[in-house]
């Protein structure tokens, strides 16, 4: 349960220190993924995303699917990089004919109860 704790800590304070993302107009990209996994890369639940600041400009929508995770290679789940895991996706959506900066802050609570916060800043070419 630590491990898998740290796991989410490490990955969303990594929030907070991405550059900023370019997008083209009308086009789509998934800004995270987070993955709350066992050692069997089962899902221990999903985390709760909510977008406390929408974009100015595009829109955001949170989903549940599947993606690959990196985890590193000490951690027993480290198997499941070679998969798609069940998570939770940020995807934001530039808008067409806009051109400049953008962003979106999101507010998470692991399955764990752990929150935290990450703001995305975008920019539409």
């Amino acid at each position: 349960m630590r491990v898998l704790v740290s796991i989410a800590v490490l990955l969303l304070s990594a929030i907070s220190a991405q550059a900023q993302r370019h997008v083209v107009g009308g086009q789509s990209i998934q800004l995270y993924f987070l993955a709350s996994i066992n050692p069997d890369c089962t899902a221990r639940g999903y985390s709760t995303m909510t977008v406390t600041q929408q974009p100015q400009h595009g829109r955001v929508r949170i989903t549940r699917g599947s993606d690959f995770v990196t985890i590193p290679e000490s951690n027993a789940r480290s198997a499941c990089n070679r998969r798609r895991v069940p998570g939770v996706g940020i995807h934001y959506t530039a808008p067409r004919g806009y051109t400049g900066p953008d962003s979106v802050v999101v507010e998470m609570i692991t399955p764990s109860g752990r929150l935290r916060r990450g703001t995305f800043n975008l920019y539409v070419r």
